[in-house]
């Protein structure tokens, strides 16, 4: 009996070594990232839409270079636009570019 005690309790710390070492696989982190512009479509080729998007992009940029970070996922990206508006006597959009960015 005692034989069979100690044969279970080494098993059972072998297990347990074993779930403990066993690599467990990364979880990626993710961060939002947020730009807007106001413009009109008469002046950038791409409209406020495409403006709001470089801007996203260059900050993500900026990020990628502050932290050090070679390789990112953009996972979810959205650009939306408002309607018009009327600022300096020219037609306005206002453009919301988001994007989920995970390393």
């Amino acid at each position: 009996m005692r034989a069979l005690r100690g044969l279970l309790a080494v098993s059972a710390i072998g297990f347990s070594a074993i779930v403990v070492m066993t690599p467990v696989p990364a979880e990626a982190k993710c961060v939002w990232f947020k730009a807007s512009h106001n413009g009109t479509d008469f002046f950038y080729s791409d409209g406020a839409a495409g403006t709001a998007e470089w801007k996203l992009m260059d900050m993500i940029n900026q990020w990628k270079a502050a932290k050090g970070i070679k390789k990112v996922r953009i996972r979810k990206s959205k650009t939306k636009c408002g309607g018009w508006f009327i600022k300096y006597m020219l037609p306005h959009k206002n453009c919301v570019a988001k994007a989920r960015v995970c390393y």
